[in-house]
């Protein structure tokens, strides 16, 4: 991979031909999968501020607020703290189907050459995310223990910490997901018809399983996504093609995405259910908005260098949101309809842009080894396995941006 600070690359032409001289190379690194990643990081980031801040702000409880003029309604009208808590917490729940499905199929899409490689070749690439996810298990456990306000899955004990390492129960699930995704899409790459059946088949029953955790239920729900993209890259390629981005398609995926919405609620499909079927259209919409915004040079070129560096985003958003809960001058204005309608936007992004400034701080000092595995380790890897852009002296930026892309 480029460097971390680098515009993303150009597609690899041949990825497949050369296997033994560069194991690691990622197929057709285009920019809308960039673009894809920068935009997902930010709908999280969002997600976070929206159901973890600005809910409990305005209604002084976390969970789905009531409609206005009903008798817990803060207010009757939509510009009131009910409304507002309303149309926020609707919106960020409308694209959870787009959200982390998404994610992981950009990230299967990445992965697509290696699930087909020896199992050494996966050795660095797990590894390094492993290590990620354990060495972030760690600080955060340590720092939400001190760290009381924000409502959130914490780990109350050294139990819990072992148990999430099994399984993932905070919000750290996405780095657990990765590993065990790609192990899986390993082990079962020369079934691949049998494994998509399955997991989607467990996908749409994991509300009746008995697992109350959502992070863990995740878990279990997503893994269909990285694998389709993972076994069936031509089919993310064909729909983010260049005729993905016309306006008349896009608006076609959204009237279309919306309907299904509507239909679903109408339904009442539970949650895991309901989560497969409106990815079905929620994915090619979010493809297609990529498309159209790589397009454009200043939008597509921001995104897609943030979507370069979504690891530091992910593991440093949550404490940095944590540390709003403590200054309640910086919460919501109550008495600002428009303020309050604009924060969460502007709280998402200055929390990113505070991520990418601390992480080049923390690179800067030496401690590339929260977002890397460490050197020592590193050149232990079987020869060629390192990839692209992790020597030299750009090497940990490039580590770094490996990380986020595993």
């Amino acid at each position: 991979m480029t460097a971390a600070s680098a515009a993303p690359r150009q597609p690899d032409r041949q990825p497949d031909r050369q296997p033994d001289r560069q194991p690691d190379r990622q197929p057709d690194r285009q920019v809308w999968a960039d673009v894809a990643k920068g935009a997902c990081i930010l709908l999280v980031v969002l997600h976070h501020a929206v159901g973890k801040l600005y809910v409990p702000a305005l209604m002084g409880e976390p969970g789905p607020p009531p409609l206005p003029g009903t008798d817990r309604a803060a207010g009757d009208g939509w510009l009131d703290p009910s409304g507002l808590a309303l149309v926020w917490y609707e919106l960020s729940a409308a694209l959870k189907p787009v959200r982390m499905p998404l994610f992981f199929v950009v990230s299967g899409f990445f992965a697509a050459g290696v699930v087909r490689r020896p199992w050494p070749a996966l050795r660095r690439r797990v590894g390094t995310t492993a290590w990620v996810y354990a060495v972030w298990l760690l600080l955060l456990a340590a720092y939400f223990s001190v760290e009381r306000a924000m409502p959130l899955n914490r780990t109350q004990d050294g139990a819990e910490l072992l148990a999430d390492l099994v399984w993932a129960s905070t919000g750290l699930w996405f780095l657990y997901a990765l590993v065990v995704y790609v192990v899986l899409a390993r082990l079962l790459v020369r079934w691949p018809r049998a494994t998509l059946a399955g997991a989607a088949l467990l996908t749409a029953a994991t509300s009746w399983l008995p697992v109350d955790d959502l992070n863990r239920a995740a878990v279990l729900t997503h893994f269909v996504f990285f694998a389709w993209a993972a076994y069936r890259p031509q089919d993310v390629r064909r729909l983010a093609g260049p005729a993905a981005g016309r306006p008349g398609r896009v608006l076609l995926l959204v009237a279309g995405f919306v309907a299904l919405l509507a239909a679903q609620r109408a339904a009442g499909l539970p949650g895991s259910a309901d989560l497969l079927v409106l990815a079905v259209v929620g994915v090619p919409l979010g493809l297609a908005v990529a498309v159209a915004l790589a397009e454009r040079p200043r939008v597509g070129t921001a995104l897609a260098r943030l979507g370069a560096l979504t690891l530091p985003v992910y593991v440093l958003h949550s404490p940095l949101l944590a540390l709003l809960a403590h200054a309640p001058a910086l919460l919501p204005p109550p008495g600002s309809p428009l303020l309050a309608l604009a924060w969460p936007v502007v709280v998402a992004a200055a929390a990113v842009a505070v991520c990418l400034a601390l992480h080049r701080l923390l690179l800067a000092v030496g401690l590339d080894w929260l977002f890397a595995l460490p050197r020592r380790v590193a050149a232990r890897a079987p020869a060629g396995l390192s990839g692209p852009g992790s020597g030299g002296p750009r090497g940990a930026r490039a580590r770094t941006r490996s990380a986020a892309d595993r």
